[in-house]
């Protein structure tokens, strides 16, 4: 295809059409989808623009799709708008009104087109159309700021007024309008403000507003100072782009990919693992795709990380568990006692391996139904004898480029067991897995990266913020966050943060909690594998019902996702604050104890939370159990630091019969996990 001469305008605002020669014509609904694609994400792969309009078709079927449709654009047009072999990018000679700074009342992208797009194609164009009306909002809340740094106050209120009219769900803008009122001193419309958006949320949404609106409303009542207006944290921020900086590293996935190996993410904390293979693996939609995720406390447990992921994949795939044969269920059994009775512990390498053949017959039965990729996160906390078993049943996988399972990891650099560090090394060197190292956001990374969360001034604050971040992307965005919580966005507001550490930033985000909000956090962080909110509330001793407005409120702000910690920097926030006060600390230690005894969690688990609590004496049984579990399942080396636990535990609590006793079962368990020598 030849390279056209001369310039052409895109409009994908409203009905999607493009102006050539001074003619303008109509663009069929796909095509305008992947013009519209290309428009807002930039240069992608070809595969990820096959996969987000042909979702449910085999990659070669929609690789071919792609390919007609692209000459079917090129006639339409009469010219090339987009180039590129193994990536796709529009042409350079194309102008586009998408690229337009997003005006009050314009038309919405491709909101002239009727079309039965893939589920994939319209999440992603509502959260464009999202993204552009906040942009939209936000010029408005500039707007009002401007006329309050003028001194109109009047002006701002009526602008605000307006905002809240056009959207009556938006609390934020509700919360302006109140602080608005109370500048001007007429703290009656303030409340009155405050009432109609609770009547307002009452008969549209069945709830109240937030625990912090509720909060600003008493604060005006009782005639405190508002704060000034914070311009909004937008949408792009709460999901940024992911291939910035990354396009090395999303080609060395692919090429893994291909051949067939494992594939590894290694980097530092924050460095976007987790939403980069998430984001690779959408790129291949005909993949079943299983989540699985370390959690602080699994080395405590042998199996306990494997226990939880063959749990999730029995409930992923219905009818699974039923048609298993009778050994295989019964060789799960040790990890999944729901399943029966259990053998008796294993007693050779033999039968170990036989309890590994049996996880490996379940994900063989499971690509019977379909290709599938697992996917390992966070493996520095998954326990060794997972990672172990692991290895096993995925290297039967791996090496082949059509196999049905795929596999992926990610996990910090550095932070792996010394067991799983010699593995991994194993199976690096053999290529059966593939490492890819994410490296730190350059300069021009790091101000792409706030261009595309929409940071005023980006240009201007880029060196300051990877100087502060080390090019950590998670660290930028956390430092975002902040900027847009004190509303101030020059290099000196860069400089005056910069001064303290990340996690003190964190902090006082953490700070403008309600208490309430801030003890379910506490409890949470407290449990640290696998909390539901159920247990936070039985730690707590509150009602379900009672925790969910606390909840509610630390996903607003952004402290937790469901039922996990919104970043590991915000747990260690948490966790830091908690250990502040080493009476809440302990207290909240043994309640879990109770909680997590009285549920049958893995025994070291709750010996942990009683050891952390300062009570040894409790701890000594559960530390007994836990080196029992560890021998029943061969782990001879966690079963001798569990029993030197146990002999201190119990020493401590003034047994010293007991003390001996686990010392020497100890010692016979670190003779049997000793390697055998001629």
């Amino acid at each position: 295809m030849g390279r056209p001469s001369g310039g052409a305008h895109l409009s994908l605002l409203g009905a999607p059409q493009i102006l050539l020669d001074g003619k303008v014509r109509v663009l069929d609904a796909r095509p305008a989808a992947l013009l519209a694609y290309l428009a807002a994400e930039g240069p992608r792969p070809r595969s990820a623009c096959a996969a987000l309009l042909w979702p449910d078709t085999p990659p070669a079927a929609a690789r071919n799709n792609l390919a007609q449709l692209l000459r079917r654009l090129e006639q339409q047009a009469g010219r090339v708008l987009v180039s590129g072999q193994r990536g796709l990018a529009l042409t350079p000679h194309l102008t586009v009104d998408l690229w337009d700074p997003p005006l009050p009342g314009e038309a919405a992208l491709l909101g002239g087109v009727d079309a039965d797009f893939s589920r994939a194609f319209e999440d992603w164009l509502d959260a464009q159309r999202e993204r552009r009306r906040v942009a939209q909002d936000q010029q408005v809340v500039q707007a009002i700021a401007a006329l309050v740094e003028d001194g109109n106050l009047i002006a701002a209120t009526a602008l605000a007024a307006q905002r809240v009219e056009r959207d009556p769900l938006n609390e934020e803008a509700h919360q302006l309008l109140m602080q608005l009122y109370h500048r001007r001193g007429d703290r009656a419309a303030a409340m009155q403000a405050y009432l109609r958006l609770q009547a307002t949320f009452r008969l549209e949404l069945g709830e109240e507003p937030s625990a912090e609106t509720a909060r600003l409303a008493r604060d005006l009542a009782a005639g405190e100072a508002a704060h000034p207006p914070r311009q909004p944290m937008p949408l792009s921020l709460l999901r940024p782009p992911v291939l910035l900086g990354r396009e090395e590293a999303w080609a060395q996935m692919e090429a893994g990919w291909t051949a067939g190996a494992g594939v590894a993410l290694i980097g530092a904390p924050g460095s976007g693992k987790s939403r980069l293979v998430l984001d690779f693996v959408q790129a291949h939609p005909n993949h079943h795709v299983l989540l699985l995720q370390g959690q602080a406390g699994d080395q405590d447990t042998a199996y306990s990380a494997h226990a939880r992921t063959y749990r999730q994949t029995l409930d992923a795939f219905p009818g699974l568990a039923a048609s298993l044969p009778d050994w295989v269920r019964r060789e799960l059994a040790r990890i999944i006692p729901e399943l029966g009775p259990a053998p008796a512990p294993l007693a050779s390498d033999e039968e170990k391996l036989r309890f590994y053949d049996a996880k490996y017959e379940v994900l063989r039965r499971v690509t019977e139904r379909g290709p599938v990729v697992l996917i390992s996160d966070d493996l520095q906390f998954m326990d060794d004898a997972s990672i172990e078993a692991g290895a096993y049943v995925y290297a039967k996988f791996w090496g082949n480029g059509h196999a049905p399972l795929r596999s992926m990891f990610c996990y910090r650099e550095g932070t792996l067991s010394a067991a799983a560090e010699a593995l991994s090394r194993q199976m690096y060197a053999s290529g059966l897995v593939r490492p890819v190292h994410l490296a730190p956001l350059g300069t021009d990374a790091t101000e792409a990266l706030l261009r595309s969360i929409e940071v005023p001034g980006a240009a201007r604050l880029a060196v300051e913020v990877q100087r502060f971040t080390g090019g950590n992307p998670q660290l930028t965005l956390e430092f975002a966050k902040y900027l847009y919580a004190q509303g101030e966005f020059g290099v000196e507001a860069v400089k005056e943060a910069a001064n303290r550490t990340l996690g003190g930033l964190v902090a006082e985000r953490l700070a403008r909690l309600s208490p309430a909000a801030f003890q379910a956090a506490q409890a949470a962080v407290t449990l640290r594998s696998d909390f539901s909110l159920e247990q936070v509330a039985e730690v707590l001793g509150w009602g379900i019902m009672e925790l969910l407005g606390a909840w509610e409120e630390l996903e607003h702000a952004q402290v937790v996702r469901g039922e996990r910690f919104a970043h590991d920097l915000v747990a260690q926030a948490v966790q830091g604050r908690l250990e502040e006060m080493p009476m809440v600390c302990a207290l909240l230690h043994r309640k879990a104890a109770r909680v997590l005894g009285e549920q049958g969690a893995p025994p070291a688990r709750v010996a942990a939370h009683w050891q952390a609590g300062n009570q040894t004496a409790q701890a000594a049984p559960w530390w007994e159990r836990a080196a029992q579990h560890a021998e029943a399942t061969r782990h001879f080396a966690e079963a001798a630091g569990f029993y030197l636990s146990a002999s201190q535990a119990f020493a401590e609590a003034g047994d010293a019969g007991r003390a001996e006793e686990m010392r020497r079962r100890g010692e016979h368990a670190a003779r049997l996990s000793a390697p055998v020598t001629a």
